[in-house]
């Protein structure tokens, strides 16, 4: 089996000749969450300065299970021509701050995973997470390009740290709205989406007979990407706790979403954070996990803070 470099070195050939000149290519690392690096191929169109990068890892599973090279080039090059419009993004934008202000937006992390990331992003501390800052670019066929905001931005910019949060809190609510669903109605929607005209309603009632009487609910946003930080957004987690009339403790399944409990004096949170800390070792990939703890969230205070078996702590 051909080594992966010299995969990346003959697919992107392929793709040179493919695309006859017209754009530059490069390899590059590149850095993703909880310091997972990745190996990624820009495509610069003309005298663009800024390019999308293709991750090359998944190619390479697909050409180790027999996919052809050459297809794999075509592959890729239909992905760009469906996000043709990205090639030519005026990126000289990014100089002026006024132009892109409403497309801030900011995304959670594990501050502990990502030590080397925040010494080169500004950021602001959320209990053991950090929120850092990006570029809402543009929403294609193939997905959401972004572009994470570097201190090199912010000095070009001239903004403080605050600013970037304030804009952000604006605009990624309205730019990722948030989405909040029982599991009873997201389990129905796997099920749709994987059984196809073999689903009928009430399957999943036959399946899991007292699943609706778990009171467990996902907030993340409506594109599914990066929705932890919907926590963040203003009125969230207070709405929806009024709604209740509870406390809510709050699970983080991943970068992508959390699940959210209404809260009550039997539940041991010590417990609740091995059980956490289980599943992100043996079902969430090291790129999307969040963090280890349990939340606990106060209505009377209005504060999503790190949970503690301290139950009298808590006054709702």
């Amino acid at each position: 089996m051909m080594v992966y470099e010299k995969f990346q070195e003959l697919l992107t050939s392929l793709l040179q000749e493919k695309l006859d000149g017209s754009c530059r290519l490069r390899i590059q690392k590149i850095p993703r969450n909880n310091g997972i690096m990745l190996n990624g191929l820009t495509v610069t169109a003309g005298g663009q300065t800024a390019a999308p990068l293709i991750c090359l890892e998944q190619y390479y599973e697909k050409f180790r299970a027999g996919r052809p090279i050459d297809a794999l080039a075509d592959e890729i090059l239909n992905e760009l021509r469906k996000d043709s419009d990205i090639l030519h993004i005026d990126f000289s934008m990014l100089n002026d701050f006024e132009k892109i202000r409403d497309r801030i937006i900011f995304r959670l992390i594990s501050t502990h995973a990502n030590q080397t990331l925040l010494q080169d992003v500004p950021s602001v501390p959320f209990q053991d997470l950090s929120a850092v800052f990006y570029l809402f670019l543009e929403n294609g066929p193939s997905g959401q390009m972004t572009a994470l905001i570097s201190r090199r931005h912010q000095r070009m910019w001239d903004v403080t740290t605050q600013t970037l949060y304030d804009l952000a809190e604006q605009n990624t609510p309205l730019l990722l709205p948030p989405e909040l669903k029982s599991m009873a109605a997201v389990m129905n929607d796997i099920a749709r989406e994987h059984m196809g005209k073999h689903y009928r309603e009430g399957i999943v009632d036959e399946l899991l007979p007292g699943h609706r009487d778990v009171p467990l609910f996902v907030l993340s946003n409506t594109s599914g990407l990066h929705g932890a930080c919907a926590v963040l957004y203003p009125g969230v987690l207070k709405n929806f706790a009024d709604q209740l009339e509870k406390d809510l403790v709050v699970l983080p399944s991943s970068i992508h979403e959390v699940l959210l409990l209404p809260y009550d004096d039997s539940m041991v949170f010590s417990e609740m954070s091995d059980m956490v800390a289980d599943i992100n070792q043996a079902a969430v990939a090291a790129e999307d996990r969040l963090s280890d703890q349990v939340y606990y969230y106060s209505r009377s205070d209005g504060e999503m803070i790190i949970a503690a078996d301290t139950a009298s702590a808590f006054v709702s």
